[in-house]
């Protein structure tokens, strides 16, 4: 997170980041649920996008969501199983991980809020596939807590 474009406040009103708080990105962010505005699950955080500033320091530009994100940090024979899994299920034409942009996000805490378009949620094809094709038409799934 690059903590000279860190303002602390986003389009929707106040943030709890502060400007220049260095963040861990291990605590702070990876595996961590990220919820919409609202409250709801969106996904939770696989891996994060880096660029580096003009001293090449490193900061966050986006969070990276799914298999194809997951695979690369776990290596190895795990990895590379998860990596084929996610190519041939993949929906949608896309192979990559789901991608929030890091100015997004207007919390950090034990979730990490992020302020989406409406109907953007969605940020796994197939999850919501699966969700809705498979997973609602299964007997109670209409009274399960979630």
């Amino acid at each position: 997170m690059n903590p000279r474009e860190d303002t602390g406040r986003r389009e929707g009103g106040a943030s709890d980041r502060r400007p220049g708080r260095a963040y861990s990105a291990h605590f702070h962010l990876l595996d961590r649920q990220v919820v919409d505005r609202e409250g709801r699950p969106v996904c939770k955080v696989d891996d994060l996008e880096l660029a580096h500033d003009e001293h090449g320091r490193p900061y966050v530009t986006a969070l990276l969501a799914g298999p194809a994100a997951l695979a690369p940090r776990l290596g190895g024979l795990p990895a590379r199983w998860l990596a084929a899994v996610q190519r041939r299920m993949s929906v949608g034409g896309g192979g990559g991980p789901a991608r929030i942009d890091f100015g997004r996000v207007t919390g950090i805490g034990p979730v990490l809020t992020v302020d989406l378009p409406e109907g953007a949620a969605g940020v796994h094809a197939l999850e919501d596939w699966m969700r809705d094709e498979i997973v609602a038409r299964l007997p109670g799934a209409g009274r399960a807590s979630g």
